[in-house]
């Protein structure tokens, strides 16, 4: 057999065998049964039967005899241990490959749950007011590209994962961001801010929900300008397009300022303590990621060019 013909083969496989392990740990973790949609569920197995029928056009008609994707590095580790009866350290590429695979395990359901809620939000929201419409229509626009994101690494969309941050707090502080993690944090620190916070009068209220979304829109951006290099705790190539021309952290400072803005009209010392804590966590997020991203001498670069973190001219 050809020798590109054997290696197409050899990832296609690895592939199929490594998602469907995905698959399947989606279907026996409780937390995935409960948490996720059944439209969420159903679109992930859609996904995968994609993969399974349109990837041997890539793996057999463009690959290398050299070529190696992460399911295939993962499995060939496992290979070399079981039948050498010898434990091996990960070299480099094998430990990008484990890590990005459960970031993507854990990511990709969550991040295409956001997006169908979103989408069925906003058809709700478009029938109500022009808040409710634009927030939604915003983030279901963030959580797509989050979405294909960590569904899709192609060196043609130049989205191929260079490394992915090393430390527990680097993961701590990004997972507790989100479900189930953010919802046990829940139960002991109060969370205030309301997305659809009233403001006591209806020109105040305008004025404040035009903030928000200004604010969302520069999120938004940023996740756009990410593009298909949206994702979380991974370096895929730094990007220095607007809004990441201007400071290093556009989307968590937005954020943070959109939820204290929301939280204005009902603070309370519990609620700004609250809130106080999230905001440390998303200081601490922008210090494990530029400390990650740092290793590539492309972003020490960007740092030297863009010297603000959060506002410019001032931090």
């Amino acid at each position: 057999m050809h020798p590109k013909l054997m290696r197409g083969i050899k990832l296609y496989v690895s592939s199929i065998f490594i998602y469907a392990l995905g698959l399947l740990l989606i279907t026996i973790i409780p937390f995935y049964q409960t948490y996720l949609m059944e439209n969420t569920k159903r679109y992930l197995f859609l996904l995968f039967f994609l993969y399974l029928i349109t990837s041997p056009l890539y793996y057999f008609f463009t690959i290398t005899e050299t070529a190696a994707n992460k399911p295939y590095l993962i499995m060939h580790y496992l290979k070399k241990t079981i039948f050498q009866h010898k434990f091996y350290p990960l070299n480099h590429e094998e430990k990008v490959a484990l890590l990005f695979l459960l970031v993507k395990f854990f990511f990709l359901p969550l991040m295409l749950n956001f997006f169908l809620g979103n989408i069925a939000q906003l058809i709700n929201a478009a029938k109500i007011q022009w808040y409710p419409f634009l927030f939604t229509l915003l983030f279901t626009i963030d959580t797509l590209m989050f979405t294909i994101g960590y569904s899709i690494e192609l060196s043609s969309l130049k989205n191929t994962v260079k490394s992915v941050e090393p430390t527990f707090l680097g993961w701590f502080v990004a997972l507790i961001c989100y479900p189930p993690f953010n919802q046990i944090v829940g139960n002991y620190i109060p969370w205030g801010a309301n997305d659809y916070i009233n403001f006591g009068n209806p020109l105040l209220t305008t004025v404040m929900h035009i903030f928000i979304i200004l604010l969302l829109i520069i999120y938004v951006w940023a996740t756009l300008a990410l593009g298909f290099k949206a994702s979380n705790l991974t370096n895929r190539g730094i990007v220095t397009k607007f809004p990441y021309s201007l400071i290093r952290h556009p989307a968590y400072i937005s954020k943070n300022l959109m939820w204290w803005l929301t939280l204005l009209p009902i603070i309370t010392i519990p609620f700004a303590l609250g809130l106080l804590f999230w905001s440390i966590i998303y200081l601490f997020r922008a210090y494990t990621e530029e400390r990650h991203l740092s290793q590539d001498a492309d972003y020490v670069e960007y740092k030297q060019k863009v010297q603000y973190k959060f506002i410019p001219y001032l931090y």
